[in-house]
């Protein structure tokens, strides 16, 4: 600012603090997160990291409470599901599940026309850690297709 120009002092009377709670914010990268699409799921690195770069996982459902629970486990399980692209270099892959998601959407009374995430917390059962993800209150959006127009 030049010297010459002056900021006007204004009286803060009637001013009211906004809550940062009031506004919606994408899961920071340090979160552990599930992305839901109405074919897929997905996992955010975080949610690799919590669980040790694990190479493959079961899921469960909770349909009452809306939760879905990644568990660790070995090829050994016959619910395995791989979910790194590779294990040398851990990365989490978007996994197509057609049946599972529309199955989730009508059981929990989501709309297909949006994308859900939900932020997941490590908790442990039967002496096993796993990631609880909680979608009783995801933030949603409406999909983007690839030429940019919203679907």
């Amino acid at each position: 600012m030049g010297h010459d120009t002056m900021i006007k002092e204004i009286s803060l009377d009637g001013f009211q603090v906004v809550s940062g709670e009031m506004f919606a914010h994408l899961p920071r990268k340090s979160e552990a997160t599930c992305t839901l699409w109405p074919t897929a799921m997905s996992f955010s690195k975080q949610a690799l990291i919590l669980l040790g770069n694990c190479e493959h996982i079961r899921i469960e459902v909770n349909a009452a409470k809306k939760g879905l629970l990644v568990v660790p486990v070995t090829t050994k399980d016959r619910d395995c599901i791989r979910w790194i692209k590779s294990i040398k270099n851990p990365t989490i892959r978007k996994m197509e599940c057609c049946n599972f998601a529309r199955q989730l959407y009508e059981t929990w009374g989501m709309n297909v026309e949006l994308n859900y995430r939900a932020v997941g917390k490590l908790v442990t059962a039967d002496n096993k850690v796993m990631l609880l993800f909680d979608f009783s209150n995801p933030e949603s959006w409406k999909r983007v297709e690839a030429g940019g127009k919203r679907v």
